[in-house]
């Protein structure tokens, strides 16, 4: 379309078309429809970025709207995610209080599912004839018939030293729910923590029978404690109050049946394996290299199901007792300890009737095997009333005893393991009975570990007596399913 004449000139004014180009015939004015072309030229140029621009702002403003409708959409994300983050806080804590397991299993004893026999006749131990009833003189350990974790013997048959026959099968199978366990923690402040683990045990109770021993279903309390990290920065160093882990040898570290390699414990568990109640220090030094242990309790660290063991004291005399250990960067880590204790007797009010214990552990965690010994011996005084029969007014007791266990990570989740122990003990209480203890027990299983929640095993114990005593019919075989929450 041709322009007015008048525009292009207008528009040659402005600057928009110059006022002179060079003509074609070469005179330097230019003819009019030259001049004109030339400014034609330029407006469509300037119509046709005008489009552009146009078109970039429709597509930048289309882009806003989007950044727009992201934004609001990335705000309603983050909402939601404030949203989930509140509620996993108020979830996490309870996941952090709450925990256990469950302890189901089955086991069969042999003969009469207890440890012990009489001495009927003075037979085998004539040296007690005219001191102690013939029926009172026992062989044998009465917990050498452990079916779980918790050490309880199948059976206590007739023993006087044992009088609670939580399990009391009389040798027969049995299913039995071991344990429930809940563990409770909680973090009051980042320095200060409280633990407690309690076991639920179902047992059974003959109501028709007046006086029966068993409790029929009962709480054991294991674990009460506050513990309180030392803000230091040289080493590592913590303080406990309440009802605490021994600080004995190694064992009572797996007292728990999930983090115990076998089902059973050790027939040393009984001396190591208690929960003492009182005050305890404990230190790591040199990044680990170095680990003391010290505790002043009501009583011994022994185990509840052993008659050598007291939470609230009955004499003034407390135990003190500690550990000093040393690990090794062999393998996973190697660690050798000495431990001790020295206080009065628990369950009796002298203060001179003393219980000195002194042990030696190792753990070596070396590829795929793990192994564990210790040896350990202890006196218990007792107390004797002058020209009185002896241990009359407390009884007294002689151990020593040792024991070598060995796994084997086959695979990540099965380990077959063996465990031998030896204890020989000599309990005695005035004129109410005396035990002869010289056996030597074997021990072979496996463990599987069936995902993060759910632990099999089985183990069967061969029992051996020592010494004069004759063989009898005591061995155990016992499983264990443990599901974790």
């Amino acid at each position: 379309m041709r322009k007015p004449l008048g525009i292009v000139l207008f528009l040659s004014v402005v600057g928009i078309v110059p006022r002179t180009t060079r003509a074609a015939d070469g005179d330097g004015k230019g003819a009019p429809e030259a001049r004109e072309r030339t400014a034609m030229e330029r407006l469509d140029a300037l119509e046709e970025e005008n489009r552009r621009m146009r078109a970039r702002v429709a597509e930048l403003e289309r882009a806003a709207k989007q950044n727009e409708a992201t934004r609001e959409k990335v705000a309603k994300l983050e909402d939601d995610a404030s949203f989930f983050d509140q509620q996993i806080a108020k979830l996490l804590p309870i996941a952090s209080r709450l925990g256990g397991y469950l302890d189901f299993g089955f086991f069969r004893a042999t003969g009469t599912g207890a440890g012990i026999r009489s001495d009927r006749g003075y037979r085998y131990f004539p040296e007690y004839e005219g001191d102690i009833p013939a029926s009172w003189v026992f062989y044998g350990d009465p917990l050498s018939t452990m079916v779980n974790a918790r050490g309880e013997p199948a059976d206590t048959g007739e023993s006087r030293a044992l009088t609670f026959d939580a399990i009391d099968s009389g040798g027969k199978s049995s299913f039995a729910v071991n344990a429930l366990n809940m563990q409770l923690f909680a973090a009051p402040h980042e320095d200060l923590t409280l633990t407690a683990s309690i076991d639920f045990a179902p047992r059974g109770r003959d109501v028709s029978v007046p006086g029966d021993r068993a409790l029929g279903d009962f709480i054991d309390v294991k674990l009460a404690y506050a513990e309180y990290l030392v803000p230091i920065e040289r080493f590592e160093l913590s303080l406990y109050a309440g009802k605490f882990d021994s600080v004995l040898g190694w064992e009572y570290r797996s007292r728990e049946a999930t983090d115990r390699l076998t089902v059973t414990p050790s027939l040393l568990c009984r001396y190591t394996c208690g929960s003492p109640l009182g005050l305890k220090a404990r230190g790591k030094f040199w990044d680990g290299a170095m680990i003391l242990n010290v505790a002043v309790t009501n009583g011994s660290h022994g185990s509840e199901t052993f008659p050598f063991h007291g939470e609230i004291d009955r004499n003034d005399w407390k135990t003190v007792a500690g550990r000093i250990a040393s690990r090794a960067p062999l393998g996973a880590g190697l660690e050798v300890g000495l431990s001790g204790s020295i206080g009065a007797q628990d369950l009796q009010s002298a203060e001179d009737a003393m219980h000195t214990h002194v042990g030696v552990d190792l753990h070596l965690d070396w590829h795929d095997f793990d192994v564990t010994a210790e040896f350990l011996q202890g006196v218990v005084d007792g107390k004797s009333a002058q020209g009185d029969t002896k241990c009359g007014l407390a009884p007294c007791l002689r151990y020593r005893g040792a024991y070598v266990q060995v796994g084997y990570r086959v695979l990540n989740w099965l380990t077959p393991y063996a465990r031998v122990d030896v204890r020989d003990a000599v309990h005695r209480s005035g004129v109410s009975f005396v035990y002869q203890s010289q056996v030597l027990r074997a021990t072979a299983g496996v463990r599987m570990e069936l995902g993060t929640h759910l632990i099999l095993k089985a183990e069967y114990n061969l029992n051996r007596e020592l010494g004069r005593a004759p063989q009898f019919p005591n061995d155990v075989f016992t499983s264990s399913m443990l599901l974790k929450y």
